[in-house]
């Protein structure tokens, strides 16, 4: 088994909806991360153009 853990993201990144304090039911898994959003259209956005609201923060 493996004890991979993934990092979850509490803001919607498309438009940028703090979400700590509601539990989403729209999530999206992107390289090692849980996104969550804060309606259908907003995971339909991130789902078409991920790299556009992805931004690194380590160079």
């Amino acid at each position: 088994m493996s004890s991979e853990k993934k990092t979850q993201c509490d803001i919607d990144p498309v438009c940028k909806i703090d979400l700590k304090e509601m539990h989403g039911k729209f999530m999206y898994d992107f390289e090692d991360e849980v996104y969550h959003f804060c309606s259908e259209l907003c995971k339909d956005k991130f789902e078409a153009e991920p790299r556009k609201y992805v931004k690194k923060e380590k160079s």
